[in-house]
């Protein structure tokens, strides 16, 4: 599996580093490692625990958003937050979305509708890749 940083994810990643939302050392040692499990994706057992990783599913209507996936961090930063990252999974590609931190349920619903509009514009192939992870 191939994994792909979108410009809306790199972008998402540099406003949460800028605003120390998670250290240098959980990066490298527990968010990178993680995102790096996509290239295994889905037969890495991570993917099969329910607090790392699901389906997105719109909030409003419950049903299924296709081919969209959340990675999930809890207890993140000094802030104890709860960090997501927005996945877009096609044929052999993984696309790296957006990152953001876990609030109230209008943010989520936001942060979802925003993905929805992400994974139409890679159906489009209307994205920017800012770079690959090996």
């Amino acid at each position: 599996m191939q994994i792909i940083i979108t410009e809306w994810a790199l972008n998402s990643y540099l406003e949460l580093k800028g605003e120390q939302v998670f250290s240098s050392s959980e990066y490298q040692n527990l968010i990178r490692p993680d995102v790096l499990r996509l290239k295994k994706f889905p037969h890495d057992t991570k993917f099969k625990q329910g607090k790392f990783w699901s389906v997105a599913q719109d909030n409003r209507s419950g049903l299924i958003i296709p081919n969209g996936y959340k990675m999930k961090w809890h207890q993140i930063g000094n802030g104890l937050i709860q960090l997501r990252l927005t996945i877009g999974v096609f044929a052999d590609q993984c696309f790296l979305c957006e990152a953001y931190v876990k609030g109230n349920e209008k943010q989520e619903r936001r942060k979802l509708a925003k993905f929805k509009t992400y994974l139409k514009m890679i159906r489009l192939n209307r994205y920017t890749i800012r770079g690959k992870l090996t």
